[in-house]
């Protein structure tokens, strides 16, 4: 009687087992595979149909859906998975989404970038070695001294300063002129935010959570170049002008539109946590700004989940000055400053 493929596998493996003891527990894993190979190809030989009907339907599936070519479009309706930079060095950093890191007189490092961009890359943006200031650097400038924290602004009076709506439909206006006060070296915000964030940094420096301040006012000029080379960068992927406008304007707030030129808003971090990224919500610092911000005249300007309202991703680093009232109502709200200024409406 003709033997089976199985039974001349076992056969062949007893008698190699036989002639060289010491490799028995070779020749056993190779007639296990072999076997199992035998088993697989007799249930496919029984029921091929079935198996490749099967399997075709998982090809039409994977084909058909989205999730075969995560590509731009889906990538930016999530949180993590954005299109942002890696640096080459430390050194030649620039944040370039709506809180790139950069001064209005910091243009020499722009033109040495080594920017790196993927779909599924973290944005990497170690402060160590970009001009950053702290607590410290406040107070050796000037005293502290503890205004009223909305400076005598009529918080709910839409037209107040405090409260200027700047964002892709409302560009900053032309005859805009921002008082500016030196933070650190070349660094500057609107003077009338100045002390009001001495004051927070000190009080959570009491409370053991250390903030860096890494990004306030830029001017028209760098955010412009900013944008252009984001631009730059995904046209040279192959994307189109068009293409390249809407997928940077996600990333990077148009030239005019961007509230660092305002001198209100600020990227702020932690010694233990410098990068500008997701995580940094989850750190003690991203929470006590969360929770405590608002008591200083700070919001979180763009929260998770309202990306299609501030039409910039969730950002829990930068925080914006619009007044204690103000933003003791937005945050309690869990609502935007464009939801806020409708309101007023």
């Amino acid at each position: 009687m003709k033997k089976t493929a199985k039974e001349i596998v076992i056969a062949n493996t007893a008698r190699a087992c036989k002639k060289c003891k010491l490799l028995t527990p070779l020749f056993m894993l190779i007639a296990g595979v072999i076997l199992v190979l035998i088993y697989f190809f007799a249930q496919f030989k029984n029921n091929g149909k079935r198996y490749i009907t099967i399997c075709l339907c998982f090809v039409f599936f994977f084909m058909s859906s989205s999730f075969s070519f995560p590509g731009d479009d889906a990538s930016e309706n999530t949180y993590i998975t954005s299109s942002i930079e890696s640096l080459s060095t430390v050194k030649d950093i620039a944040i370039e989404d709506e809180d790139s890191d950069a001064d209005s007189s910091s243009e020499e490092w722009i033109e040495d970038l080594d920017i790196k961009d993927s779909d599924f890359e973290k944005m990497l943006s170690n402060t160590d070695d970009i001009e950053t200031f702290t607590l410290d650097d406040f107070v050796s400038l000037s005293d502290m001294n503890k205004s009223d924290s909305n400076n005598g602004e009529s918080s709910f009076d839409k037209d107040a300063w405090n409260l200027i709506l700047v964002n892709k439909t409302h560009p900053i206006p032309d005859d805009y002129d921002v008082p500016l006060a030196t933070i650190s070296g070349s660094m500057k915000c609107d003077e009338r935010v100045r002390d009001i964030l001495v004051e927070m940094l000190s009080d959570a420096s009491k409370e053991g959570v250390g903030l860096i301040v890494c990004s306030p006012y830029r001017d028209y000029k760098l955010q412009e170049t900013l944008f252009n080379r984001k631009i730059n960068l995904y046209m040279s992927k192959g994307y189109s002008y068009v293409d390249a406008y809407k997928i940077t304007s996600q990333k990077v707030t148009v030239p005019g539109a961007s509230e660092h030129q305002i001198g209100l808003a600020f990227d702020i971090v932690t010694p233990g946590h410098t990068t500008l990224d997701y995580e940094f919500a989850d750190t003690y610092a991203g929470k006590w700004l969360k929770e405590n911000s608002k008591k200083y005249g700070f919001i979180l300007r763009y929260p998770r989940g309202k990306e299609y309202i501030t039409g910039i991703e969730f950002e829990p680093w930068h925080f914006r000055y619009v007044g204690t009232e103000a933003a003791t109502y937005i945050m309690d709200n869990e609502i935007t400053l464009e939801e806020f200024i409708e309101e007023l409406e």
